[in-house]
């Protein structure tokens, strides 16, 4: 027998008896109230888990498995080019992105989530005007009162905190772990500026300028979806940080209407992160060795990278209890020379290195010395490894 609370969170702090409807149970409907389960009812994991295929990059059927192949990241990001649907963006076990790979079933005992997999194409989204258009409602309905992304959990709360924060930091000080402060020295793109002032402005907002702010939001992230042609590596990662930074505040700041605009958008801005990736690879190459601005260049890419799939993967957890992209995430390329993201010099003395994928750096760390931590590095580690041993490893240091 489960001793998990089954009942969503409303009808349990009101003392109600819950349907156990799902995504939404009678009495939420009723009242108009979100509905949220701290465990979504066991049948519809189940579903999700029984699946029997999923739409593949290039457009086949595959049977979900628990884990990618063993293909290299630079397979992963060929597979993806013009010819090919946006990309294959599976979820993962919300356990499994937080150190543990099973639940607690009805029963009593333990069953992996790690095959509740789906395919997102932009084929199956709306258009660029109804992704960002006020009457989004229309597809919403009643939206009831909304949740703040939060948890309980200090490592998830942390790296909560930690993604909040970067259009805050990006106002105060133009940069963040994701944006270096020599990225834009010898250019400035349209979509950073614009950027830079909507995050300035996102540190003022309140109650009688926060409607002007997403309508500004929205009418950027309009211009961001009109096709550029021929434009440079520096003006594409423009664009992608921008979306960072305007996703960021939906989620963070923004009511379920904001949320959901910034959900439709999923499967878009998540491409153009592999994308770009990809097109890094092509045109930078080995010009990292010697050009600590190329390196910069990058980098800067990698990390953005990143960031997309947390940020999309924490708003997946908050709303279904899964990871979405989790097994993509964990083959994205991190430089092996992370100092040099502070110092030219480090860079010059170590050398570019090399990149490895996410999970090899996570299994790399639990054998490593303890040191003290770069910012970016403490990100990597704490939804795996948990808030307090990353901090008793990074004080060890």
């Amino acid at each position: 027998m489960s001793l998990r609370r089954k009942s969503c969170d409303a009808c349990f702090k009101g003392r109600r008896k819950c349907d156990l409807g799902f995504p939404t149970c009678a009495t939420c409907r009723k009242t108009r109230k979100t509905c949220h389960y701290a465990y979504p009812p066991i049948h519809q994991a189940r579903s999700a888990a029984e699946s029997p295929t999923v739409q593949a990059v290039g457009g086949t059927s595959a049977t979900p498995s628990v884990s990618m192949s063993s293909s290299s990241m630079t397979e992963l990001l060929a597979a993806i080019d013009d010819s090919t649907p946006d990309s294959l963006f599976e979820t993962g076990a919300f356990a499994a992105f937080f150190g543990h790979n099973t639940q607690l079933s009805e029963d009593g005992t333990t069953s992996s989530l790690d095959q509740s997999v789906s395919g997102i194409s932009l084929s199956s989204a709306l258009r660029a005007d109804e992704l960002t258009s006020p009457s989004i409602h229309i597809y919403l309905g009643s939206l009831g009162e909304v949740q703040p992304i939060e948890s309980s959990m200090p490592a998830w709360q942390w790296v909560i905190d930690e993604l909040k924060s970067y259009p805050r930091e990006f106002a105060q000080r133009a940069e963040t772990i994701f944006l270096h402060r020599e990225l834009y020295s010898g250019s400035l793109p349209q979509a950073i500026r614009a950027a830079y002032g909507i995050s300035s402005n996102h540190c003022l907002a309140s109650e009688n300028n926060q409607e002007m702010l997403f309508r500004v939001i929205d009418a950027e992230v309009l211009e961001l979806l009109k096709p550029f042609n021929g434009t440079e590596l520096l003006d594409e990662l423009a664009r992608l940080q921008a979306f960072v930074f305007y996703q960021t505040v939906r989620f963070f700041r923004g009511g379920l209407e904001q949320r959901s605009m910034a959900e439709q958008q999923q499967s878009l801005v998540m491409t153009m992160a592999l994308k770009l990736l990809s097109r890094s690879q092509t045109e930078i190459g080995d010009s990292e060795a010697g050009n600590w601005r190329a390196w910069i260049l990058a980098e800067c890419i990698r990390r953005t990278a990143i960031v997309v799939y947390f940020l999309y993967g924490i708003n997946s957890v908050f709303r279904d209890g899964i990871c979405v992209g989790l097994h993509t995430l964990v083959k994205l390329p991190l430089s092996t020379t992370i100092s040099s993201w502070d110092s030219e010099n480090n860079h010059l003395h170590h050398g570019y290195g090399t990149t490895i994928p996410y999970e090899t750096f996570l299994s790399h760390w639990l054998t490593s010395t303890p040191r003290k931590l770069d910012p970016f590095e403490k990100l990597l580690l704490v939804p795996c490894q948990g808030l307090d041993t990353v901090e008793l490893y990074d004080l060890a240091g």
